[in-house]
């Protein structure tokens, strides 16, 4: 039966996919409602959903079509009261008008970054459970501005794992999300990153490091080490980035904090040149393809805190199937064991290289 969110109980049932602007579900089937699934489909604007008759406890469930108007105190609670997704878009707003006014010449404005930035800090400081769903709250018309956010979100996660005091992390969280702020000098049609650039768009596109040091230098709010940090987002320790090539120990962590943050959140979103691709996936990827060229103690605290999955987590794979994770490898968390739900069949994705993790269903 299909109810309004906003009579919603806690302990619904969900008995079909909900679908937002991704490939895939935003809360799949199956699922049982919690204050943080209605968080997500408030921040969806998802308006109603189809439920089971009865709650999880075996309760009928209440249904009453008539929403009650919201009184003003109430509107001012839901507004000061908002959860990481609400807080997440609301900055991306808020960026994005920042972005278009340095595009018209304007300098950047540090305090008003802190200003936009803080609070879907201190909401990703309170829970981890975001890291892993992050990248599905983008849109690709509006990538560049969710990626940016989501950038600085996730340096701060990864600085926090690392043992950093709250102020480094919430510098470093600011340098994640001015890496790009440079984008704003380059021609608008530069932005989509298309296939079909010439050899000289994508040189124009690799100064952009540079841009961003040269918008942000004179900022004294911000840290040296954090300027140095948005210079060398494109860096690699083996020396085969941009826009310097430097190599080795002349690479900043902090700059590899950054690009790893944006390596996973680009290639974990939709774009507007390419499709998702399941975090599993991406991350193997980065530690297959980015090997000797991205520092492994940071690029581990991400690993950890995707895969950290607890035994009996049902899963879907790339094959159609769905399954739950039956035992981890410590030296390969993104390859588990799965025990098939319809055959009982036991995979060992790491004989299984074609086959990896699409979605955990929560």
């Amino acid at each position: 039966m299909k109810v309004n969110i906003e009579t919603l109980q806690i302990g619904s049932v969900v008995t079909k996919d909900v679908m937002g602007k991704t490939s895939y579900p935003i809360i799949p089937k199956n699922t049982v409602i919690t204050e943080k699934e209605l968080e997500i489909l408030r921040a969806f604007l998802i308006k109603e959903i189809e439920i089971k008759k009865q709650l999880v406890t075996g309760e009928k469930a209440i249904i009453d079509e008539k929403v009650a108007p919201v009184t003003k105190r109430e509107k001012t609670i839901q507004t000061t009261k908002k959860g990481f997704v609400e807080e997440y878009r609301f900055a991306v707003e808020q960026y994005k008008h920042e972005f278009t006014t340095w595009q018209s010449g304007g300098k950047v404005n540090i305090s008003k970054i802190r200003e936009i930035l803080s609070p879907a800090f201190e909401a990703s400081q309170k829970s981890k459970s975001w890291i892993r769903s992050i990248h599905q709250y983008a849109n690709k018309e509006e990538y560049h501005y969710y990626h940016t956010v989501a950038i600085g979100l996730i340096t701060g996660y990864i600085a926090k794992e690392l043992g950093l005091n709250k102020g480094n992390c919430f510098q470093i969280a600011l340098a994640g999300c001015l890496a790009d702020c440079g984008m704003a000098k380059l021609p608008p049609n530069l932005l989509s990153f298309d296939k079909s650039l010439t050899s000289q768009s994508w040189a124009e596109i690799k100064k952009h490091p540079i841009h961003s040091y040269q918008m942000v230098k004179n900022i004294t709010l911000l840290k040296p080490e954090m300027k140095l940090a948005i210079l060398q987002h494109h860096e690699r320790i083996d020396g085969t980035g941009y826009p310097l090539a430097e190599k080795g120990d002349r690479v900043h962590k902090y700059s590899q904090i950054i690009a790893i943050a944006d390596i996973y959140h680009a290639m974990t979103s939709e774009r507007p040149y390419k499709k998702a691709q399941s975090p599993f996936k991406v991350l193997q990827s980065m530690e297959e393809d980015q090997f000797g060229k991205l520092d492994v103690s940071v690029l581990n605290i991400l690993v950890t805190a995707i895969t950290n999955l607890p035994l009996g987590t049902s899963v879907s794979l790339s094959n159609g199937d769905i399954g739950k994770i039956i035992f981890v490898k410590p030296e390969l968390p993104t390859r588990p064991m799965v025990k098939i739900n319809d055959t009982g069949e036991i995979l060992d994705l790491i004989n299984h290289r074609d086959i990896y993790i699409e979605n955990v269903i929560y």
